[in-house]
């Protein structure tokens, strides 16, 4: 994974940018980027040509995965909403395709606070 430090470190460019907060989030928090093709394309797109790479830390052999709880839980929240929205839409239509006749509003309603026990509201 590469990374661009925005608090600490400079930045050489066409533009003169030293020192600045190029790379940040507008949380504050480092980026991350997941090809180093997408960085070098972020950087050219803010005007910085040159730059250079410490890659001291970095280890083929053990590359790093971030997880993301929060797109995992977003994912099942997602998946959940898809199932309920096919769950009731074939409950109106089977609704939909009874053959029995329709009942009247207020002979439902009536119904209704029969079964729960209080006086029809008309």
């Amino acid at each position: 994974m590469c990374w661009a430090s925005a608090a600490a470190g400079s930045c050489s460019s066409s533009t003169g940018c030293r020192n600045g907060r190029w790379a940040a989030q507008r949380s504050g928090q480092v980026r991350l980027f997941r090809r180093f093709e997408t960085l070098v394309a972020y950087l050219r797109s803010i005007g910085v040509a040159r730059f250079d790479v410490d890659a001291a830390d970095f280890d083929i052999e053990t590359p790093e995965t971030s997880k993301r709880p929060d797109r995992a839980e977003a994912l099942k929240r997602a998946h959940a909403a898809a199932a309920h929205e096919t769950w009731f839409k074939a409950q109106v239509q089977a609704s939909l395709d009874d053959p029995r006749p329709n009942v009247a509003d207020g002979e439902a309603r009536a119904t209704f606070a029969a079964r729960q026990g209080r006086p029809a509201v008309a």
